[in-house]
């Protein structure tokens, strides 16, 4: 999977875009508003597209500012301590996990995550066009959930760290103010801190993690028997991150996304196999999956499975209609992959319409869109 130094976040009520987000025509109208909000963080490699924008949402009572030079302004009107909770569903019938009258998402993976974002066809803005929520982007192409054992990862006794890339528990990290983002300087430029800053992990609903691919591609070990938070495993780096972030955001709830079902050629273009049956030394991509299903199943967790068709129907017969280069989702695959992460959320808010809109047991058909 091919590293991306671009990363982005998407958050606000406001659109700090490259370029400004309609809302896809693959998704139809449900009736709710569809002003969500990005704030993309461009790679610092890439030149500066706009100086200045300033948005304000009266709804939100909130200003963010971003100019050139990174600096910025975020105001809030706080309610009083006697004023009643807010609630918001944008569909009607029910609750957020935190009641604090937004839907945020933050969504962190690697380049499944990543690719496509200001487009307004990433994953992470079709599914926040289509739910009027507040959404993070934190994908970084190319990168692990697991810390290659030549790194000793984070040291809690003195708070120290030498990792050498924004993988995920790195990220988790971030979030919790303990990991500098200045070592990224050639990933991530000065509006990431500005990003990182934005989001409140107290407000977050929900955090959509997606990894797997490249901790198969280099090889990153699974598990870790006598260690099941070990951030040197897969398995370990999705439990250790989750836990991190459990803490400073407690009422969050966690959707555990697969790796997506691929297929491998070689040099000359001839078909070596798929997530099944091609091996890095360690087994096969699916066996990645079955321990992120597992670590879902053991901590209580969502999951999305975007390899064995519990999902929408990726499989050896669709996957031309679902990738775009064997291994990256097309644009009907993510407007898929989105739909499928709707329905997942609808449900777990207690207020998805299976009669309307079929059982969600049923995997989606790409066929269908």
């Amino acid at each position: 999977m091919s590293t991306n130094n671009s990363l982005s976040i998407t958050s606000l009520i406001v659109s700090i875009a490259l370029i400004t987000g309609c809302t896809s025509p693959a998704f139809s109208s449900t009736g709710a508003s569809t002003q969500s909000s990005s704030v993309n963080v461009i790679s610092s490699t890439e030149p500066s597209q706009a100086s200045s924008v300033s948005t304000q949402d009266p709804a939100a009572g909130s200003t963010v500012t971003a100019s050139d030079n990174s600096s910025t302004q975020v105001t809030s009107a706080e309610p009083s301590e006697d004023a009643p909770v807010v609630t918001k569903d944008p569909y009607g019938g029910g609750n957020e996990p935190v009641p604090d009258g937004d839907l945020q998402l933050v969504f962190i993976g690697d380049s499944q995550f990543d690719r496509w974002r200001n487009s307004s066809t990433s994953i992470s803005e079709l599914v926040g066009e289509e739910m009027n929520a507040l959404h993070y982007n934190l994908g970084v192409g190319g990168t692990c959930a697991g810390v290659e054992r030549s790194q000793s990862g984070f040291n809690a006794s003195n708070d120290q760290n030498d990792y050498e890339e924004a993988n995920f528990t790195a990220i988790c990290h971030m979030l919790r103010g303990e990991v500098s983002t200045e070592r990224y300087s050639n990933i991530l430029n000065q509006e990431f801190n500005m990003v990182l800053d934005a989001i409140k992990p107290e407000l977050v609903d929900y955090y959509i993690i997606e990894y797997g691919y490249n901790d198969y591609y280099t090889a990153v070990d699974m598990y870790n028997e006598e260690d099941p938070y070990d951030e040197h495993t897969f398995y370990g780096a999705l439990n250790q991150g989750i836990k991190l972030l459990k803490e400073i955001s407690p009422n969050a709830h966690f959707i555990i996304c697969t790796p997506c079902y691929c297929r491998f050629y070689n040099g000359s273009g001839k078909d070596m196999g798929d997530a099944y049956n091609v091996t890095k030394g360690l087994g096969s991509l699916a066996y990645y999956a079955d321990y992120a299903l597992k670590l879902a199943d053991n901590i209580g967790a969502r999951k999305l499975d975007a390899i064995g068709g519990g999902a929408f129907n990726l499989n050896s017969y669709t996957y031309k209609e679902y990738l775009e280069d064997s291994v990256h989702l097309s644009y009907r695959g993510r407007v898929v992959y989105a739909k499928a992460l709707r329905r997942i959320i609808l449900d777990d808010m207690g207020i998805y319409d299976s009669e309307g809109e079929g059982s969600i047991e049923v995997p989606l058909s790409i066929a269908n869109y």
